[in-house]
Formats: C-alpha cells, sequence, structure tokens
C-alpha cells in the first residue's frame, strides 16, 4: 500500500474486533458441525482404526457407518454431537478471538484489518498469528477434543461409554487426572501449523482479490469466491498437517486394547506416547496410515469450512457495517 493513502481502518460493533470476530466464527461453527457430525464420527472412526494398509478406504468407511448404524440406529450418526459442538463453538469462537488479537498487537496497536476486511500484515505475520493462536486454542480446548474422540470411537451400549460432555469430563479428571485431560495435546501442537498455513492463505487471496480496493470501501466479495478461498486454504493445510490429526486420535482414543472381532468396528491398540505412535503406525500401516479417514475428512471438512466460513464473512461483515466503535 502506497505511503500517505487515506484508508478506512475495520471499526467494532461490539466494542472489540476480536470479540466480533470470535461471534462470527462461532455462527459458522455451529451450523457447519450439525449439518456435518456424521462425516465427523466416521472420519475418527477411520483414524483409530489400526486395520491394514490393503484394506479399500471406502470399504472400511462403509462398515463403519453400516457398524454405526446397526448398534444404535440412524440417532447413531450424531454421537458425540454435543462434545463436537462445545469444542468447536469454543475452538472457533477462543481461535478468531486470539487471531484477531495477535493480529492487531502485531500492528502495534492499530486495527490489522481495513473496513473492507482486507488484512494489512505480510504472509508471515499471519502464518505467525495463526500458528500462535491455534497452540493457545489447542491449549484450552483439548479436554473437549479428548470427550469427543473417546465419545465417537465408542458405542452408547459400551461398557466404558461416557453418557455425555461432563460426565466425560469427570470420569476423566477423576481416573487419569490432568494428564487424562490433556491426552493428545502434543500432536495437536504439532498440528498448529494448520491454522497458520490456512490463514495466511486464505487472506492473501482476499487481499489480492480486495487489494483494488485501496478507499477501504466495505462492499463484501461474492460468497463463490468466499467459498473457493475458503476450500482451496483448507485443502493446501490439511495435506500438509493431516498426520497430527491421526495421532491425536489415536492417543485420545479410551486407554487399552478395543474390540476388534466385530465386522464394522474400529480395531484400535493402546499408545504409550506420540513416540510409540510413529512407530507403531509406520511399521504396521506404512505412510498411508498417516493419512487414515482423510477421505471422509474431506468431505466434511470442505463443505464444513465453506459453511463456516461463508457465514462468518458474512456476520464480520454484518457487523462491519453496522460498527459505530
Amino acid at each position: 500500500m502506497q505511503q500517505g493513502q487515506s484508508l478506512k481502518m475495520a471499526r467494532s460493533f461490539s466494542g472489540s474486533l476480536a470479540l466480533d470476530h470470535s461471534l462470527a466464527g462461532i455462527g459458522g461453527a455451529v451450523i457447519s458441525t450439525v449439518a456435518f457430525h456424521p462425516l465427523d464420527l466416521v472420519k475418527i472412526r477411520l483414524q483409530v482404526d489400526v486395520a491394514s494398509q490393503g484394506e479399500a478406504v471406502l470399504g472400511r468407511a462403509a462398515r463403519a457407518t453400516r457398524y454405526i448404524l446397526g448398534t444404535d440406529g440412524a440417532l447413531g450418526l450424531y454421537r458425540g454431537l454435543g462434545a463436537n459442538l462445545a469444542g468447536n463453538c469454543a475452538s472457533w469462537g477462543l481461535y478468531f478471538a486470539w487471531y484477531t488479537w495477535i493480529k492487531d498487537q502485531m500492528a502495534r496497536g492499530r486495527s490489522a484489518q481495513l473496513e473492507s476486511g482486507a488484512s494489512t500484515l505480510s504472509p508471515l505475520q499471519h502464518l505467525v498469528a495463526g500458528a500462535t493462536a491455534g497452540a493457545l486454542t489447542q491449549c484450552m480446548a483439548n479436554p473437549l477434543w479428548v470427550v469427543k474422540t473417546r465419545i465417537c470411537t465408542t458405542t452408547r451400549t459400551d461398557a466404558l461409554a461416557y453418557r455425555g460432555l461432563f460426565d466425560g469430563l469427570y470420569q476423566i479428571a477423576s481416573k487419569e487426572g490432568v494428564r487424562g485431560l490433556y491426552k493428545g495435546l502434543a500432536p495437536g501442537l504439532l498440528g498448529v501449523a494448520h491454522g497458520g498455513l490456512q490463514f495466511m492463505a486464505y487472506e492473501e487471496m482476499k487481499r489480492y482479490r480486495l487489494g483494488d480496493r485501496r478507499d477501504g470501501a466495505a462492499e463484501p466479495l461474492p460468497s463463490l469466491e468466499y467459498a473457493l478461498m475458503s476450500s482451496s486454504s483448507k485443502i493446501f493445510a490439511l495435506a500438509i498437517t493431516y498426520p497430527s490429526q491421526v495421532m491425536r486420535s489415536r492417543l485420545q482414543q479410551l486407554p487399552g486394547p478395543m474390540r476388534s472381532d466385530v465386522a464394522g468396528a474400529p480395531r484400535m491398540v493402546a499408545y504409550t506416547g506420540l513416540g510409540d505412535v510413529i512407530r507403531k503406525m509406520a511399521r504396521s500401516e506404512g505412510i498411508s496410515g498417516f493419512y487414515k479417514g482423510f477421505g471422509p475428512a474431506l468431505l466434511r471438512v470442505l463443505p464444513g469450512n465453506i459453511v463456516t466460513f461463508l457465514v462468518y464473512e458474512n456476520i464480520a461483515g454484518f457487523f462491519r457495517s453496522h460498527a459505530t466503535r
């Protein structure tokens, strides 16, 4: 941007840009989570399954779906929805709040965003802000993801199954302590680059499309463009960081070996830590094991990510157009 140009900086609707973006992120998270939870459930079942690498992915996904329907019925596809909603709302809300706040600190206390929604920061600053926000969010929301993983990898009739989010948090805290609530944190932190890479790509594409609006005009982009930018940035980040999600799910599953003799049930083994996960997966499942569930993940995260970002951008745009502070 040229020196001396008069640019319209973003104003706040609630009194805090971080809160504006947090509320917009939560709105997007609620809609996408409810709509695409069944795919998330199947994805987690495949992530923890130690089936040999020779088995067809679609076959495993179909068997997992049939097993869920056979044991818990159609409602079984929404098992763990409460924990998933809590985790996604907390994660997206916290992430956007931290991300916006960190960007403003990088802008030395000024708004890091123009009224149009374009960022004033560099790609490296977006990467650092996204990764830092991801690490902070992961540390705060990890207990919710542990409960979600354990509910999604059990049926309601399993002896060790949790009755819900709060029952899961209580049982883990009472039986395994704080360490139990933070299982899978290490690979989760390894995956914080995901948010940084995604938002770096997304912000740069958005800035490129808004680049000719040097007067800071607040006219939003068409929804199709937001959809294309959010999906392409998500694929870019997911392809690089997906193995960390698989390893996190393996560490967050219920302790001890689980059933392996029922068709469609996830075949799980116990792990002692991140190094043990890497060794066992590399030895018995190969590189493809680190990408288990990637197909359902794409089917879930692409439309889910598009919905999240469309809702987010529309809510954020409403806040911008009605901002007075």
